[in-house]
């Protein structure tokens, strides 16, 4: 079943209640230090710089901002003027299909593209979980949506003419992509949480898969669920000439779950586990990865000292090494976003922890020295950032899948923000 327009935490914190155990598998091995270093604040300065209004403009964005031109550009999973929900019929309604959009860094904002689904036969994508990437001087992204009812992959110019590279059929295909393409050898790599199969309960474990520019698209590898993992909501990293990523299933312990593992992809669709999470010290549900001076680093959305998400590094030969456990209020919980690394430092968002319970943006070392730069306080300047943040302009760009105000089922509608240490 596919992820619904409701925060994507809710679905996560459900999955931490479980009772997270068990053994990790060989050839895992681990060394962890539950709370590496003590966290601690920092004076940063905030700046909202947008506040979705749902629709016919945005709502909900789930993923990161890509500089572009000097402006940023991104998407809403939600909002735009064509709806994508028989539900809609109040002027709160913000289900919409969701949007590409650009803003500048005096927060002028624009639609650049309102999703149709596959309203008026369109075949259109939908719900773009994904952020955006850049290839060849044109944006590429996915929608968990529309298209034949599986997902699309899609191209669209910053004047907003907008194309529809290739369309998924789930079963042995890949379905329901939510995670942001990467560039490889000039090919696009990319994740789906479903499809590649009949496994995981009929619907496929998720998939790997490789398109073109040109549309041509192949299934890479497909997971087979338990030890060999499960369920793609992150995307892979291309590291040495290999492709790097995280199931946030699989493996061992969770429940009837798995906690997640750490996987190495050759182009040719070899692949090989380098960890399975165990659920306890090291952590539970890995997000993606960051390379970083010849290592791989990241985080996990549970287990750890405090059971509220770690950072870790992981060699190509498979050794964990816990660096941070994340200590909840008034420290960051439920680190759900990939790590940006700039100047010896790695930088992004939780969804949970900080002040007010409502989310972080923070800054850790390679060591695991952790400091919040801003909490949020869950109103007008944002609630529950689930995205990754990027440096644009001397500070650190994101957004937050609510807050702003009291539109959008008086949730407010998500905000794009800016922080500067």
């Amino acid at each position: 079943m596919k992820r619904s327009c409701l925060l994507l935490a809710a679905t996560i914190t459900a999955m931490l209640l479980a009772a997270c155990g068990g053994s990790r598998f060989a050839p895992s091995t681990s060394t962890s230090a539950p709370l590496a270093a003590k966290a601690h604040s920092s004076s940063s300065t905030y700046k909202l710089l947008y506040s979705f209004a749902g629709t016919p403009d945005g709502a909900s964005p789930l993923a990161g901002l890509i500089a572009v031109h000097g402006k940023l550009y991104g998407t809403t999973l939600n909002g735009s003027k064509n709806y994508c929900s028989a539900s809609c019929g109040s002027n709160d309604c913000y289900l919409g299909c969701g949007t590409v959009f650009s803003v500048d860094s005096s927060g002028k904002e624009r639609v650049v593209y309102n999703f149709k689904g596959n309203f008026s036969s369109a075949q259109d994508g939908s719900w773009p979980f994904a952020g955006l990437a850049q290839f060849k001087g044109t944006l590429y992204g996915t929608t968990s949506g529309g298209g034949t009812g599986d997902g699309t992959v899609y191209t669209v110019t910053t004047s907003g003419k907008e194309r529809v590279l290739y369309r998924f059929a789930g079963g042995t295909d890949a379905q329901d992509p939510e995670a942001t393409l990467v560039v490889a050898k000039g090919t696009l790599y990319g994740t789906s949480v479903y499809g590649g199969g009949s496994g995981c309960g009929g619907a496929g474990c998720g998939t790997v898969f490789s398109v073109s520019a040109a549309g041509k698209e192949s299934v890479l590898y497909s997971f087979a669920g338990g030890s060999d993992g499960a369920r793609m909501y992150s995307g892979v990293t291309y590291f040495h000439g290999k492709l790097y990523g995280a199931t946030l299933e699989g493996g061992s312990g969770c429940g009837s779950t798995g906690c997640g593992t750490i996987f190495e992809l050759s182009l040719s669709g070899k692949k090989r586990v380098l960890y399975r999470f165990g659920g306890t010290s090291d952590g539970a549900f890995p997000n993606g990865l960051t390379a970083a001076g010849g290592v791989l680093y990241g985080t996990t959305e549970g287990g750890g000292a405090r059971s509220s998400g770690t950072f870790f590094s992981i060699t190509k030969s498979g050794k964990l090494q816990t660096l941070y456990s994340f200590q909840d209020i008034p420290d960051g919980n439920l680190p759900g976003a990939n790590l940006l690394y700039l100047n010896g430092n790695f930088y992004s968002t939780t969804v949970g922890g900080g002040t007010t319970g409502v989310g972080t943006v923070f800054e850790i070392s390679k060591t695991g020295s952790e400091s919040v730069l801003y909490s949020f306080a869950g109103g007008n300047d944002g609630n529950a950032p689930q995205a990754p943040v990027v440096a644009f302009k001397g500070g650190f760009y994101s957004t937050t899948y609510k807050g702003g105000g009291t539109g959008c089922s008086s949730n407010g509608c998500g905000t794009i923000f800016s922080v500067t240490p």
